[in-house]
């Protein structure tokens, strides 16, 4: 016999002592345990899609280095940190633009094209040349060539995955060779990854190897949207026999690890517990 059959959880009604509604507990009325063979799914799941294109203190940074040709070696590195919010591609070259030309005295031109969603810089001087850093110049600290700003390389919040950036540190560009970005990923969390400490018996797989994954949630809907997602296969649930329940913990993040920043906004989903035939 089951204690109950049906979990309704919304962030809006978090523990005091939640972090946030990307990382919440809620705290049931009195204890249950469920019996064996006890299965749930996770179900009727509603989640705003209330995150920037840009989050601060997540994919905030451009990793840049400077120079005058013909004198390369003497260079000059730079992170330029753009404004937290939602973008277009016109918005994002238009941001990326002002910063640069903030920096460098209204030489750089950043353009949009629409037809293969990428973004270009150059330059209006044949003299002054950059680079952009990839993902792994900026982890290798360019060969430990770095002479701007210290960061973390295990959380440097770089852009690299916005801009698909495969060139990296190895080219220079100016006037007559322009940077041309990689088709722009405007959506740069496309699932949402439900998982929880203390619910079910950890047997998933994450894709980094995480064993605490209770649902994966596709993004389905533009910024200010709400994303909807319900079960379709039934057989789709994890076990959880023999669980005593009383404050269950949940986590939401990108594939990065990153926990989603809601800016406020309430998620909510509902858990269904069943119970197998053990003869079946």
């Amino acid at each position: 016999m089951l204690p109950v059959k049906k979990l309704y959880i919304d962030s809006k009604f978090k523990t005091s002592d939640s972090s946030n509604n990307a990382k919440f507990k809620v705290e049931l009325p009195s204890s249950i345990t469920l019996p064996d063979n006890t299965v749930f799914y996770i179900d009727d799941v509603c989640i705003p899609h209330s995150w920037y294109t840009i989050e601060a203190g997540v994919n905030d940074k451009l990793f840049m280095r400077f120079a005058n040709f013909p004198d390369l070696e003497n260079f000059t590195d730079h992170i330029i940190t753009l404004e937290s919010k939602s973008y277009t591609g016109s918005d994002l070259v238009t941001e990326i633009q002002v910063k640069l030309n903030n920096l460098y005295s209204s030489i750089f031109v950043v353009a949009y094209n629409a037809a293969k969603h990428t973004l270009s810089i150059s330059t209006s001087s044949s003299v002054k040349v950059f680079k952009l850093l990839t993902y792994n110049d900026i982890t290798s600290r360019a060969n430990n060539t770095w002479t701007g700003p210290s960061y973390d390389i295990r959380n440097s919040n770089d852009m690299t995955d916005i801009l698909k950036l495969t060139e990296g540190s190895a080219i220079w560009h100016d006037i007559t060779a322009p940077f041309i970005s990689g088709s722009l990923d405007l959506q740069p969390i496309r699932n949402i990854y439900i998982s929880s400490p203390n619910l079910g018996n950890f047997n998933t797989l994450g894709p980094r190897g995480e064993s605490t994954i209770i649902k994966k949630v596709p993004v389905t809907a533009d910024y200010n949207q709400m994303i909807f997602d319900q079960v379709m296969a039934g057989n789709d649930f994890l076990d959880c026999s023999r669980q005593t329940l009383k404050t269950i913990e949940f986590n939401l993040k990108d594939v990065n690890g990153n926990f989603v920043p809601f800016h406020g906004s309430n998620v909510s989903f509902s858990i269904i517990f069943d119970q197998l035939n053990p003869n079946v």
